[in-house]
């Protein structure tokens, strides 16, 4: 079971679909599901419940979801539910915490064929990690644009198989499920198309977990990698520069911070959710290429986004 395949998988309508699910007075099958939906005389098309089912087997690959013997859905045992229907931050936070639970042990990369190769979110984990690992003050990304290119350069193959994003299919799905994430921002650049490498929504939710005291800037980073394997230093990205034999990030290859985990800092700090801190006499790292200064303590502030 693939997360990116079948392509017409829609993580925005999963709260919908949750919700419908814990309100409902009795369990539902898939096909009872599509006809709340979709009822019948509405877009007669052959593929018009596609969004739906196919959301709702991603849902399941990743454990939001589970289906009994019977063919009823119900929510994965692994997800806390409330009392009220999940606010979309709440469910941003559902789908990062199954999507970033990534086995430490899992080689992603290593190469294995049918199930084995797209089991759980495998073929989601490796989308993401890639696209991280990317340029966060480069261009923005697009299939047509640069992801074919830069994916042959540094996968060192023009066998797309190879790649982590294997065609324009999978780049649509995986485009929606890093918004959906707060992994990404669509690009605010005119005439430029694609998305940004800038997780700041999903580091202000991680930071949410994080003791509200002074942290060496690498221990800092250090729990980040933790909490986002598909960043410098987590388990997914590790697996791809070992691949790849380096790190494809600018950043990294400046002996800098992640440029996208730099970038999303520098924005997180004019909201007041960090401080940072630069001691002569400690050991620190430049948030970016194009800073002088290295950062030496970090000082997260309680609270939300400003």
């Amino acid at each position: 079971m693939a997360v990116l395949n079948p392509p017409r998988v829609l993580p925005g309508l999963g709260r919908a679909i949750v919700n419908y699910l814990l309100d409902a007075r009795r369990t539902l099958t898939q096909d009872e599901l599509v006809a709340a939906f979709k009822p019948d005389g509405l877009n007669p098309g052959a593929n018009a419940a596609s969004g739906v089912t196919n959301t709702v087997s991603a849902l399941r690959a990743i454990d939001v979801l589970d289906e009994d013997a019977d063919g009823a859905l119900r929510i994965g045992s692994k997800v806390e539910t409330f009392k009220t229907p999940f606010t979309k931050q709440q469910f941003r936070r559902v789908l990062q915490n199954r999507v970033f639970d990534v086995d430490p042990g899992d080689d992603l990369w290593r190469t294995q064929t049918g199930e084995g190769r797209t089991r759980g979110a495998r073929d989601l984990h490796r989308a993401l990690t890639w696209l991280l690992a990317q340029d966060a003050l480069g261009q923005p990304l697009g299939w047509n644009d640069n992801v074919q290119v830069m994916q042959t350069d540094q996968f060192s193959t023009t066998n797309n198989e190879a790649w982590a994003i294997t065609n324009d299919t999978r780049w649509l799905a995986t485009v929606r499920w890093i918004l959906v994430l707060g992994l990404a921002t669509t690009s605010v650049v005119r005439d430029k198309n694609g998305v940004v490498p800038l997780p700041v929504i999903a580091v202000d939710d991680a930071l949410t977990d994080f003791p509200n005291e002074r942290l060496t800037i690498h221990d800092f980073l250090a729990r980040l990698g933790r909490a986002i394997p598909f960043v410098h230093g987590g388990p997914a990205r590790s697996g791809l520069v070992a691949y790849l034999g380096r790190d494809p990030d600018a950043g990294i290859k400046a002996d800098c911070a992640d440029s996208s985990i730099g970038q999303a800092l520098r924005i997180l700090e004019e909201q007041g959710r960090v401080h940072f801190e630069a001691l002569p006499d400690a050991d620190g790292i430049r948030l970016s290429r194009f800073d002088s200064t290295r950062q030496t303590h970090v000082i997260v502030q309680a609270g939300g986004m400003k």
